[in-house]
């Protein structure tokens, strides 16, 4: 007899609970919305078929959705089911925009690319969804004088465009570690490679010396090197700075306040039973250096250049600092001054702004800053064959 091969079942989505650590995440997103919608109430039993998952899951979700977002359970009839809905007055919170501000909270949405494929983003991209369907929304009447008209869309053609981000996306996980820590004031535990810390041979050492190190020894230099220090910080603030992420907080072993790159940072572990409380005159302003980059220090330093005329206009348009002073000389030269944290980090920065204007600029002060630019342009210059 010949055989029946049994009838295929259907490929559809598995009821029950999604696999993944963030996927529970994006799910309670869902419900949100489900409930935004339906804003007369939903029972368990549609809830469940919606979010393809059991009633007792449902419950789950409810619960973790009631901790951010006031929920009501009403009672349709005597005996019946309860819906369930969110309430009223937190619909009332509701923010009103209109379709001008919309489209200017849309441009902006490239500043987090950064952190595309986190679940952050997606929760920041949930959000600037509902901000497009205000955007598209059909218009009851004329808007108002300024507003845009709902006919004409600006999606694409209104737009920010920031520093080329960095790739983080095959770091999603450990994005959402560090946000974690940040909001929930958790100590966070890391390994931190120090742009400083390859070792550099001693100009005093000979070719002989050098070649009778030891070779155990360089290897675990090397291996040491490339993990990082281990860190234990009190995470203060994100900050989203030229494409890259920076962490400011609290070295504990060292006592002292840093901003770290994110890129250096591996092996994440938050500690969500160990809390710290965040230090009352914190200001992350004080952190923040426009162009130069994420930084403090004890002690400022203040800079003095000059251009000359061809590059004096486009330095003149821009405030690359809070400290920016400028001075026009008749001629048309232009001297600028800053007062920046001695930071390694930010001073380097600075040191690479004024290398990218070349011939068109003179370093004044400080004098050890002016060598040091002169020799670098001497090096380039050799480098061509210049004389």
């Amino acid at each position: 007899m010949p055989t029946h091969r049994p009838i295929p079942r259907p490929k559809v989505p598995k009821v029950g609970r999604p696999t993944g650590k963030f996927t529970q995440h994006r799910r309670l997103d869902v419900l949100r919305e489900k409930l935004e919608v339906h804003a007369g109430g939903l029972s368990l039993e549609d809830l469940a078929q919606m979010l393809r998952i059991s009633t007792r899951g449902v419950r789950r979700y409810l619960s973790e959705l009631a901790l951010i977002t006031e929920l009501e359970s009403i009672e349709v009839r005597p005996g019946g089911a309860h819906l369930w809905r969110i309430k009223p007055s937190e619909r009332g919170r509701a923010v009103l925009l209109r379709r001008t501000q919309a489209y200017a909270l849309l441009a902006a949405r490239r500043v987090f690319e950064p952190i595309r494929g986190s679940a952050l983003f997606d929760e920041i991209d949930v959000a600037l969804r509902q901000v497009q369907q205000v955007a598209h929304r059909p218009a009851a009447r004329t808007g108002a004088r300024g507003d845009v008209v709902a006919e004409i869309p600006l999606d694409g053609r209104f737009a920010y465009v920031p520093h080329a981000p960095r790739a983080y996306a095959n770091r999603s996980e450990d994005v959402d570690r560090l946000f974690q820590a940040v909001v929930e004031l958790a100590v966070l535990r890391f390994r931190y490679r120090d742009a400083g810390a390859e070792p550099r041979a001693d100009a005093k050492d000979g070719r002989e010396a050098r070649e009778q190190r030891d070779q155990r020894e360089q290897r675990e230099q090397r291996e040491q090197r490339d993990k990082g220090a281990r860190i234990t910080s009190h995470p203060y603030a994100l900050v989203l700075h030229g494409g890259s992420i920076v962490c400011v907080a609290h070295d504990v072993d060292r006592d002292t306040a840093r901003a770290f790159v994110f890129d250096r940072m591996t092996d994440f572990d938050v500690a969500p039973a160990e809390r710290f409380d965040l230090p009352a005159d914190f200001d992350i302003a004080d952190w923040l250096h426009g162009d130069f980059g994420v930084g403090r220090a004890a002690r400022s330093v203040k800079l003095l250049v000059e251009f000359e005329p061809r590059a004096a206009e486009g330095v003149r348009a821009r405030r690359v600092h809070p400290s920016q002073k400028v001075g026009l000389a008749p001629d048309g030269r232009v001297r600028m001054s800053w007062t920046l944290p001695e930071s390694p980090e930010i001073l380097e920065r600075f040191r690479c702004w004024v290398l990218g204007f070349g011939a068109a600029v003179h370093v004044v002060e400080p004098p050890e800053l002016a060598d040091d630019i002169a020799g670098e342009l001497r090096r380039a210059a050799a480098r061509y064959g210049a004389r």
